[in-house]
């Protein structure tokens, strides 16, 4: 049977949103494929052209796309006869991906969710795989790999780097070496229960960034087992292109985690200080600019980012990578140390984070043991 696409307008605010009535006429699916778009139409339309390839039944899910406020409405331009499955979509006032999602969640009918970022492309089997792992009924959250895109070469250094550490994130993973927590959580590539998103409060919609992190830290609190699959990912066919934004996005997740983390005081893991102690010993004095003289840090950001594209041009990828790395890292604590107004409170930040360290059942990687519980006891006995 072919399913239309469903809209309407809210008369209080304008907005388009979709018709009840229309829903209603179809049985409930069992999966809400959930995700937001804004001024992404070529990538959206090839989106949903992979969602009609799913070896899952169209008859067993829904597709709920919010557009943020895109100039060109995206509702103009998708054509229902194309698609086999229900198609609603809600057009709202530019509000951010948060709001847009959760909005799109509220809307959604199935019991299973899938969240997707509209830049993906999906194999056949993608949600036939994120709905293998809700079989049991037992609350779970899956967050699949972000593939690289195949063209990835031609990309910005930045985004080469991000999937470099996709890559080896899911080795690690593998192998053992980190244990999966709700830090990884990625709403671009993941499911869960409809019921589970709603106990724990649903993304948080004052947040620009980082609202994956915050739900999945939710989740993790309220017990929900959370899963990190490969045989479950999304190829990522990123278009960002300006390294200004991407410095941008980094110095916001520093300004914004700091506030994340202390909404659960007991998971060290939780901590944006966890970070520093993943760094090796040079990277931790080339970020220290950041957090003591944060104008002059983003200076040096910037100097290093360049050099990152000229070892690049030079065809020294490995360091380029590692320069990559190390502009985020400057970028992220410049963005800790603006949250936290001051240098003598970063360093109380730190010293919090190595107590909850030296008493936490799984230490952060990196933390000598030593030195957590000797800022236990300073903690304890202060001079």
């Amino acid at each position: 049977m072919i399913r239309g696409l469903s809209v309407a307008e809210d008369p209080q605010t304008g907005d388009r949103v979709n018709d009840e009535l229309a829903a209603a006429s179809t049985p409930a699916p069992v999966v809400s494929v959930v995700l937001a778009t804004y001024n992404r139409l070529e990538l959206l339309e090839r989106l949903l052209e992979t969602l009609t390839r799913q070896t899952l039944s169209p008859a067993k899910f829904e597709v709920v796309v919010v557009d943020d406020g895109s100039r060109v409405p995206v509702r103009d331009r998708l054509d229902p006869r194309r698609y086999p499955f229900h198609l609603t979509v809600i057009t709202q006032k530019n509000a951010g991906p948060s709001a847009a999602r959760h909005r799109g969640v509220l809307e959604a009918r199935g019991a299973i969710l899938v969240l997707l970022d509209d830049d993906m492309d999906l194999p056949a089997r993608f949600l036939e795989t994120h709905l293998a792992y809700h079989a049991s009924g037992r609350p779970t959250a899956v967050f699949g790999r972000y593939a690289s895109d195949p063209e990835i070469a031609g990309k910005a250094l930045f985004e080469r780097y991000h999937g470099l550490k996709w890559d080896q994130l899911s080795l690690a993973i593998a192998r053992g070496e980190i244990r999966v927590d709700g830090t990884l959580l990625a709403t671009g590539n993941a499911s869960m229960r409809r019921e589970d998103y709603l106990r724990a409060g649903g993304l948080d919609v004052s947040l620009p960034r980082a609202e994956d992190m915050a739900l999945g830290l939710d989740l993790e609190e309220l017990g929900v087992e959370l899963v990190f699959s490969d045989t479950a990912y999304s190829v990522h066919l990123s278009d960002h292109t300006q390294d200004e934004k991407w410095r941008a996005r980094a110095f916001i997740h520093g300004k914004l985690e700091p506030g994340i983390a202390r909404k659960h005081p007991r998971m060290a893991h939780a901590d944006p200080w966890r970070f520093a102690f993943s760094l090796p010993l040079a990277g931790r004095l080339m970020c220290t600019p950041a957090i003591v003289w944060p104008r002059m840090g983003e200076k040096l950001a910037g100097a290093v980012l360049q050099a990152a594209k000229v070892a690049d041009g030079l065809g020294l990828e490995r360091s380029a990578m590692r320069a990559a790395g190390l502009v985020f890292g400057m970028e992220y604590f410049r963005g800790m140390r603006e949250e936290a107004g001051s240098l003598r409170a970063m360093v109380s930040g730190c010293m919090g984070f190595l107590r909850k360290a030296a008493v936490a059942e799984r230490p952060p990687r990196g933390v000598p043991q030593w030195l957590a519980r000797v800022s236990q006891r300073i903690s304890r006995h202060p001079a």
